[in-house]
């Protein structure tokens, strides 16, 4: 079967799924392309869907909050539809609070008067046809994502509980978990003890970091909803806290507000790198990963984690269910402390990084990749 994968061509996390998704389809016999778009390009998503040659007849468009202007995108899929492809639409989120127009519409209800009585009856009239509109606009553009594609699927189970903003078709709903990618550009675990502590022994020396002191890493790029200072306020003074990741631009000044925290504090365990192609090795040369996430849907960066075989510490977020018994979970800063000194002991790390190996296996990319097109 010849696909097409529509994604972004940026730096982000649906770009390296995407590529692993290619690669997985690959293994398993199918002839793929991989469409990279820019950040908000409506004319390139245009110009690029339309380009697709006519054997590919499968696309999936792999689909997350800001990568694509949602009425373009539902265009370009009511144009390749009929066209005669078949479209699968992967929703990697999707919740009311990621769209502008529905901020719009609770704004205009809860406007405040301040004015005379027929001032603020005229504002109450303006106010209730802003709300229309853009409630029109705002549930318009969700029924169009949902009408054309052939078949939605979802990654997390905040993103399935809200299914029904898209499509009242159950049929057209897939629920698919976020496989577990490879890390780019470092070996994983060989199964060699010998020959994986000498590599951990190379990264350590590469990245400057301590070979005698326990080393947590929180990798990916930088959002508040990552609750990285509390990460920070959590982690013990005897070990290690290697942040390794890339401000996000729809999260700005965060990564100044970390480091003035820092700063205040004294804090000499704390390392900050924000070298995007070094997140991998800091990932690979840690002894644990931390994801205190909040209010997440699916976690890449939780995924390589698991890939590469370490014991984690996750919030209590759903998000991470899928990960379960690879992982400490943690509710609030004193059980994250809690837990970050717990697993620097063997007889807890251990059972996790074993939990880890067998996610691996079953939430494999080639295993998951082979879900998306069932049926078709």
């Amino acid at each position: 079967m010849h696909v097409t994968i529509v994604s972004s061509k940026e730096r982000c996390g649906i770009q390296t799924y995407s590529a692993a998704l290619a690669s997985a389809l690959r293994e398993l016999g199918h002839t793929v392309d991989l469409v990279g778009i820019g950040w908000w390009d409506s004319r390139a998503l245009l110009r690029e869907t339309a380009r697709i040659p006519a054997s590919s007849r499968v696309v999936i468009v792999e689909h997350e909050f800001a990568l694509y202007r949602n009425a373009a995108l539902a265009f370009a899929i009511a144009r390749m539809r009929l066209a005669g492809k078949r479209v699968i639409l992967s929703m990697h989120e999707l919740d009311p609070d990621k769209f502008w127009n529905y901020h719009k519409v609770v704004a205009a209800l809860h406007f405040r008067l301040g004015g005379s009585p027929l001032g603020d009856l005229a504002r109450i009239l303006a106010a209730v046809a802003e709300a229309a509109q853009r409630m029109l606009r705002y549930r318009l553009t969700l029924w169009l994502l949902g009408a054309f594609p052939e078949r939605i699927v979802f990654h997390s189970p905040r993103s399935l509980g809200n299914a029904g903003l898209v499509t009242g078709d159950p049929r057209k709903v897939v629920m698919i978990p976020h496989f577990v990618e490879p890390l780019p550009g470092v070996a994983g675990p060989s199964g060699d003890d010998a020959a994986d502590a000498r590599a951990w022994g190379e990264l350590r020396a590469q990245l400057g970091l301590p070979r005698d002191r326990f080393v947590f890493v929180s990798p990916g790029f930088l959002f508040r909803r990552k609750q990285l200072i509390e990460v920070i306020q959590a982690t013990p003074r005897d070990a290690l806290l290697v942040i390794a990741g890339t401000e996000s631009p729809h999260d700005a000044g965060y990564l100044e507000e970390i480091r003035a925290y820092v700063d205040e504090h004294g804090l000499e365990n704390v390392r900050i790198d924000t070298d995007y192609d070094a997140m991998p090795r800091h990932l690979m040369a840690a002894d644990a990963v931390v994801l205190f996430y909040r209010e997440g849907f699916q976690s890449g960066i939780a995924s390589h984690a698991i890939w590469a075989e370490k014991p984690c510490i996750f919030s209590d977020d759903p998000s991470f269910d899928v990960y379960e018994g690879a992982g400490l979970r943690a509710k609030d800063t004193s059980k994250l402390r809690g837990a970050m000194i717990g697993i620097q002991r063997p007889e807890v790390a251990e059972p996790l990084r074993r939990r880890a190996r067998e996610l691996k296996q079953d939430l494999s990319p080639t295993a998951m990749a082979a879900r998306y097109l069932e049926g078709l």
